[in-house]
This record gives C-alpha cells, sequence and structure tokens, in this order.
C-alpha cells in the first residue's frame, strides 16, 4: 500500500508539472500570437507570419487547451502566405511569387481551407498568365507558351491561358494549332475574345488566298471568318470573290453587308448586270462614274444601260 501510495503522489506531481507546462506554453503562445496580429495589422507581414507559426506550433504543444489557438492560427498563416505571394508579384519578383504562392496553397489544403487555396492557385494562374503576356509582346512566342502551360498545369480551365497560346501560335503561322487552342479558350470563357481571334485567322487567310487569285478560297475563308462575327473586309473580299466566281447571289448578299467603296460599288454593278437586272446595275455604275479606276467603263456602263 505504501508503494502504491508513493507512485499515486508521484504521478500527481507529474501531473501537475505537465499542467504548469501546458498553460505556460499557451500562455506563451497566445502573447506571440498578439505580437504578430499587430505585425499584421502594420503590414509586417513576413514578421507576421513567423509569429503565427511559432504560436501554432506552442498551441499544439498546449492539447486540448490550445485547439481554438490552434485553429485560428491555422486559418490566418495560408492567408499571410497568399499576402505575400501577390506582394512579391507586384514587386515584378515572379519566381518569389510562386514560391510563395505554392506554399500558400500546400498550407491551405494541408489546414482545410479550401477558399485560400482556391484564391492561391488563381493568383499564381495570373502570375504565370503575366509572364507569358510580357513574352508575347516581345514575340517571344514558344517562351510565352511555356509559360502559359505552366498556368493550365495550375488551373487547365484557365480560359485565358488557352486563348493566350492561340495568339502565339497564330503567330507562329500553326493556324491548326491555334484553332484548337481558341476553341478550348471559346468552352471556358473566353467565346467572345476567342470568336474575334478566329475570324482573325481566317479573314487573315481570306486576304492571302485573294492576292493569290484563288477566289474559291478567298471565298470559303471569309464564310468561315463571318461564323465567328461581322467582318466588314469578310463581306466585301468574300464578296467579290464570290462574284468572280459566277456566285451573283451570294456576292450581292455579301457585298450590301460591307462598307460602300468604288470596288464594292463595281462588283454589285458587275453582279446585278449579270442577272439581266440593268436599273439596279446602272445605280451602281453611276456611283463610280468620277472614281479613278472605274470611271471610264462605268460611264460607258451608263450609258448602255440607263434609259
Amino acid at each position: 500500500m505504501k508503494k502504491f501510495g508513493k507512485f499515486f503522489i508521484m504521478a500527481l506531481v507529474s501531473m501537475f508539472v505537465l499542467s504548469n507546462a501546458f498553460a505556460q506554453d499557451l500562455g506563451e503562445a497566445t502573447e506571440i500570437y498578439n505580437n504578430a496580429a499587430t505585425a499584421l495589422n502594420e503590414d509586417r507581414a513576413a514578421e507576421a507570419l513567423e509569429g503565427f507559426q511559432k504560436a501554432l506550433s506552442l498551441a499544439e504543444a498546449a492539447g486540448e487547451e490550445g485547439a481554438q489557438l490552434v485553429s485560428d492560427c491555422k486559418g490566418i498563416i495560408p492567408k499571410i502566405l497568399l499576402k505575400l505571394g501577390k506582394d512579391a508579384a507586384a514587386a515584378k519578383d515572379m519566381d518569389g511569387a510562386v514560391a510563395k504562392l505554392n506554399e500558400a496553397i500546400a498550407k491551405a489544403t494541408e489546414y482545410g481551407n479550401a477558399e485560400t487555396a482556391a484564391d492561391a492557385k488563381e493568383f499564381i494562374t495570373m502570375v504565370y498568365i503575366t509572364d507569358g503576356n510580357s513574352l508575347l509582346n516581345e514575340k517571344k512566342f514558344p517562351e510565352a507558351i511555356a509559360e502559359y502551360e505552366k498556368a493550365l498545369a495550375v488551373d487547365p480551365e484557365s480560359g485565358m491561358a488557352h486563348l493566350r497560346i492561340g495568339m502565339c501560335k497564330a503567330q507562329m503561322n500553326d493556324v491548326a494549332g491555334a484553332v484548337a487552342s481558341y476553341e478550348k479558350a471559346m468552352a471556358m470563357g473566353q467565346e467572345a475574345n476567342a470568336k474575334k481571334q478566329l475570324g482573325n485567322i481566317y479573314v487573315k487567310q481570306m486576304a492571302a488566298d485573294y492576292k493569290a487569285k484563288n477566289s474559291a478560297g478567298a471565298l470559303d475563308n471569309a464564310m468561315k471568318a463571318l461564323e465567328y462575327g461581322e467582318n466588314p473586309n469578310a463581306y466585301k473580299i468574300g464578296g467579290m470573290a464570290a462574284v468572280g466566281l459566277k456566285k451573283y447571289d451570294q456576292g450581292i448578299e455579301l457585298l450590301s453587308k460591307a462598307k460602300a467603296d468604288a470596288s464594292v460599288n463595281y462588283n454589285l454593278a458587275k453582279a446585278y448586270e449579270a442577272k439581266g437586272n440593268g436599273a439596279k446595275a446602272c445605280e451602281y455604275y453611276k456611283l463610280i462614274t468620277a472614281d479613278k479606276n472605274y470611271g471610264e467603263y462605268a460611264k460607258a456602263k451608263v450609258t448602255a444601260l440607263c434609259k
């Protein structure tokens, strides 16, 4: 019995000492936490981060008594890392920004803070896209694509990254690759911008075909361009190509939507004349009798057609 009593007393002493240690840890943790909060309010984020990390370690050692402080520290540490990442990006330290943002993602995920993890992922995606944009502006297209692909590794559904890759590939004359990237961008929230870029691709091809006297190709690409929105050049060149191919109804439809000029009026006149509508042809020939390129021809047509 004496041995048992002695053991019991020793156990009580140990518990008391341990309890005091836990209390000391928690008290110290609370003080460090409060100092860290002050540092954060005064925009000393790096100092605040160090403080909250120390407070977390001490609070965890305090067991159940420190549970609330542990929760508070885990809630704020990923947010400070996110802030530090944003600050680094603002200072153009992109490598530092990426490192801090990745740390924020890791800690937020570990601590169950899905919202902060998502915010950090979104921002790190924009860091890579910003880097890519700088390279795109410098016409360093392969290097820009590499940065946009890093963004996609973080967020595979970044419509902006796909859009920018499409722009790079278009500049590199990789038409098929550009179209594929624009189509992905369309499906991921960049529909208007992607349609505009797709239209530009086909307008460029249309102009090249028309210059090469490939009227069929020019018309085909004009119609593809118009699938993605209104385009004055597509109406004009597509219409002139259609008239050249003797597709007069299609030519008239397209040219009627183009911005009026001497070439448009000349081709409309030709199309109506070919369809046997002399009065309508005369109307358009009269519009270009003073033009230096078509004037003499138009005057002769007015004399022949107009009554």
